[in-house]
């Protein structure tokens, strides 16, 4: 809390302006306002201490304007799903990864410009793409199997970095049917270290410079694409089910940049987050050996004949392990959000431009709705514990709410499974300390750090079969 002469400070400068917003409970401000509280703290734990102390909104002050830190189910469910949703656009984080992601991309797309236009063009959200879904399981169980077989080699591993790759890898054969050279991974990381950059910057963006050779990572990571939609356009492949040769096939008239853009964003939309739940989920399946062993037994009966969208849809204990693990460690934490024009909300009028904070950190682990709120228990998802909680529902969104929550969800669900499934049926992921879990944050996702292990073989001998090779 800021010292008496800090407060007395901004109430001699900003005092007029409190009043306003008295009936709102919050942290005193000091002549940063409240900002100071996110200096050190994670912003998710900062959000989810306001929900503990305050309820569900929280007063802040970015220096001397209002914002407000949302933790009330209903306010939230106001913001990004109602008709009112339209109101408020995403906070900096669109200007912040601008330069890394395209115009054709719906993330950085305003509500009240073209993001209804941009959304129906994306791939995952056709008619067709659950059929899409359905046919990748397969492909990606080959894709990680071939990854896991290269990890057994290794003494020990940096779980963060390496189910990075892998996740990047499975995505691939997912978007053009194929792994990538390493050279576009590189790329890929180049381009998201600069939008990283200046997420975290302290500065105003124009003072923020972007990495050295970052100008040509983006034309090489775009064009690397747009290569391979020309090449799909002149000799198309009729059988093949990459979300490529998928959208040439139901939409032959799609501009080949808009696609090629599109395909490379399918990485930046995916890959942080989903690799950061699996670090999660194997992190705390050593703490609970029981669901450990659970998700192996489950695994390896699936892993009898080839993996299926069927076979996998039926694996109740490996979606409940994604499940849990996405509701104690989702990877996004914090969506902000900001009026376009002064707007009433929670009973005050919120200036144009405010800061508006959401968090599931507080919620996904709520003891007045979750049964042990701050466990590893796979369980509560078994008996009706998904109609309960469903994806996007008010104590459970990990890929946000409403009609904006991410458009890849249920890709990342089936990613999420499939590698569970797949790397759970041949090897453990012992990881060498499960305490502390330290996070740090990059791309505007959590960032797990010091999770360290190795991979074990549970059957040497089938673990080092060969994995199916992937077909047209």
């Amino acid at each position: 809390m800021p010292n008496l002469l800090s407060r007395g400070l901004f109430n001699l400068f900003f005092g007029s302006r409190r009043k306003p917003f008295a009936a709102l409970p919050g942290p005193q401000p000091g002549v940063l306002g409240t900002a100071g509280d996110f200096l050190g703290p994670q912003p998710w734990d900062v959000c989810a201490r306001y929900g503990r102390e305050y309820g569900g909104v929280t007063l802040i002050w970015m220096g001397p304007s209002p914002g407000v830190v949302l933790n009330d189910p209903a306010l939230i469910a106001e913001v990004l799903e109602s008709p009112r949703r339209m109101e408020f656009e995403k906070g900096n984080i669109s200007e912040q990864v601008r330069p890394t992601v395209t115009d054709d991309t719906v993330f950085i797309a305003k509500l009240s410009e073209d993001w209804a236009e941009k959304r129906k063009l994306e791939p995952m959200e056709q008619p067709w793409s659950p059929e899409w879904l359905a046919a990748q399981v397969q492909p990606m169980q080959t894709a990680i199997a071939e990854s896991v077989e290269a990890l057994l080699a290794e003494p020990s591993l940096d779980y963060t970095a390496v189910l990075r790759r892998l996740t990047f890898d499975a995505f691939a054969v997912a978007a053009v049917g194929e792994k990538l050279p390493s050279s576009v991974f590189d790329d890929f990381l180049l381009l998201a270290k600069g939008a990283d950059a200046r997420i975290q910057a302290k500065l105003p963006l124009k003072f923020v410079s972007l990495p050295k050779g970052f100008a040509e990572a983006k034309t090489r990571f775009y064009g690397h694409f747009a290569d391979r939609v020309r090449a799909a356009r002149k000799s198309p492949k009729p059988h093949a089910v990459d979300l490529l040769s998928w959208t040439l096939r139901e939409t032959p008239g799609i501009d080949e940049q808009v696609l090629a853009h599109l395909l490379g964003g399918v990485f930046y939309g995916g890959v942080f987050s989903s690799s950061t739940t699996l670090v999660g989920a194997f992190h705390q399946l050593q703490k609970y050996p029981d669901a450990e062993a659970q998700l192996a037994t489950e695994a390896a009966t699936l892993a009898e004949g080839a993996l299926t969208f069927e076979k996998l849809s039926g694996a109740q204990w490996i979606e409940a392990v994604a499940y849990e693990s996405l509701r104690l460690l989702p990877a996004v934490r914090v969506f902000t959000r900001t009026p376009s024009a002064d707007a009433q909300l929670a009973g005050v009028m919120l200036p144009a431009g405010s800061m508006i904070m959401i968090s599931n950190q507080h919620l996904h682990r709520d003891p007045e709705h979750w049964t042990d709120p701050e466990g590893f228990h796979p369980a509560r998802w078994l008996d009706g514990g998904v109609a309960r909680d469903p994806l996007g529902s008010g104590h459970f969104f990990p890929f946000g709410r409403g009609p904006r929550a991410c458009v890849g969800g249920a890709f990342a669900m089936v990613f999420l499974q499939t590698a569970l499934a797949t790397i759970a049926a041949r090897v453990k992921a012992h990881v060498d300390s499960t305490e502390p879990f330290e996070e740090g944050f990059f791309f505007g996702v959590v960032l797990p750090k010091g999770v360290t292990g190795k991979l074990i073989a549970r059957h040497p001998q089938a673990a080092r079969a060969a994995p199916a090779v992937l077909t047209a």
